[in-house]
């Protein structure tokens, strides 16, 4: 089919590639529990995830003849599908051993956004090329060929290209390939990361990460990661309750999957990803700003080890045992709001980009055991429980030492970190505390 319909033309190629992903992704194994014919047994067996049936794989070029509309689409476009779906396949399962979940599935055209990548070829004449146009502004033009047995009769040469105007917050820098998100109209290069540029200070800073500050620094500094508005809560919480009362009426209406033929609950969705997706950008900015700012201005950077998917677990059922089929109270609804404000804070992602930005810049990340930081009185050591009198008010009752509980945990951090000589592992730290013991024990005697 010709055309000049910029939107046919997206969403042929999107459609393209995510078939030949789908395709890919059919042939990975999925565990089921399957009954032997004659025995009557039930065995566990790896079956593909396309089913018993699926066709065996294929080479591109094969795959071209066998669904003759991906015949004219780059080779850039088709042989990316196989990489991404490799690494995407391996990251839900990593994801899915520590997070839980299920199984990587197929890409629907309905549930995931209009998609595609290209590789970008290194050659002047090749696929994917950036050319900036204006201060921010440039174009991707992608360009492709018609194979000659699908030409019209007279053609030479049957070529045709895509330009695709991008507005670029900063100067775009060698990549391998480009994202492009056809339903969200954003477009992703890909290349390798810089090393930091930086000159050594000499300073060290302990980090403690809490839910009313994000960060609280050993220098009696406080950073707070950005939170969504009121304008911004109220609305999502109203576009939720909208939500809730179009699943009831298509429920009523035609059944579960009545909610993906209704046109008013697509948008209503599509309102509710565009303000969560504005207030995940936000945080995203911040993070990466601020993580490279304490990279720039310290050498040395101490956190608590802290395991926040057991930290923010949702609390079990109490049964009541005096009245079966009744719970008592077990402060759940409390206890859920302390998990909101942990994971609205962004913990991990914080220690993620400390992790791989201080490998490139050449300083030091060490985390230290996370317990008694907040009780333990960094002016004398006075450890006890007490001490904390509130959130944020520290008071020592045995040197009456008074500061933020924030700060002092934070102090504290950074001294357990230098006296453990920067070991990463709160194993090792333990043992080389017991050797210290047995060694005066030894001494003493």
């Amino acid at each position: 089919m010709w055309t000049r319909n910029p939107e046919r033309i997206m969403d042929w190629l999107c459609d393209g590639w995510r078939s030949r992903y789908n395709q890919h992704r059919a042939h990975r194994p999925q565990r089921r529990l399957v009954e032997d014919v004659e025995t009557r047994e039930r065995i566990w067996v790896d079956v593909p995830l396309g089913g018993a049936g699926v066709k065996p794989a294929v080479k591109d070029s094969q795959a071209r003849l066998d669904c003759l509309w991906l015949a004219c689409i780059p080779s850039p476009i088709l042989s990316s599908c196989e990489r991404v779906e490799n690494t995407g396949w391996f990251a839900g399962l990593k994801r899915k051993k520590t997070n839980g979940g299920r199984v990587p599935g197929f890409r629907s055209r309905h549930k995931a956004p209009q998609y595609f990548v290209c590789w970008r070829n290194q050659s002047k004449t090749g696929n994917a090329l950036y050319r900036r146009t204006g201060r921010r502004t440039g174009v991707v033009v992608i360009t492709g060929s018609v194979p000659r047995q699908y030409r019209r009769e007279g053609e030479n040469e049957a070529r045709w290209r895509i330009a695709i105007h991008v507005r670029v917050s900063q100067p775009i820098r060698e990549y391998t390939s480009v994202a492009v998100n056809w339903t969200n109209g954003t477009l992703v290069f890909t290349n390798s990361p810089l090393p930091i540029s930086r000159t050594d200070t000499g300073m060290m800073v302990g980090l403690d990460r809490g839910c009313v500050h994000t960060l609280a620094t050993s220098d009696n500094i406080f950073l707070d990661i950005p939170q969504p508005s009121v304008k911004e809560m109220d609305e999502y919480k109203r576009l939720q309750r909208k939500l809730a009362r179009q699943d009831r009426t298509n429920e009523k209406s035609g059944g579960r999957n009545a909610k993906f033929t209704s046109k008013s609950r697509k948008r209503t969705l599509q309102a509710i990803r565009s303000i969560q997706r504005r207030i995940d950008n936000r945080k995203d900015d911040w993070i990466a700003k601020t993580t490279t700012m304490l990279v720039r201005e310290y050498d040395f950077i101490a956190m608590e080890r802290l395991n926040v998917k057991a930290m923010s677990r949702s609390v079990r059922p109490k049964p009541d045992p005096d009245n079966p089929g009744h719970y008592l109270h077990n402060g759940r609804k409390r206890k859920s709001g302390l998990n909101r404000s942990i994971l609205a804070n962004r913990w991990t992602d914080i220690l993620h980009c400390l992790e791989y930005k201080t490998k490139l810049a050449g300083t030091r990340l060490v985390q230290v055991p996370a317990y008694d930081t907040s009780r333990i009185c960094n002016v004398c050591g006075y450890c006890d429980k007490n001490n904390r009198e509130s959130q944020a008010v520290f008071h020592c009752h045995n040197c009456g030492h008074e500061t933020n509980a924030d700060v002092n945990a934070a102090k504290n951090i950074l001294d357990r970190a230098l006296g453990t000589n920067g070991m990463d592992d709160a194993e090792e730290w333990r043992q080389q505390a017991s050797t210290l013991v047995k060694t005066s024990g030894k001494q003493r005697r």
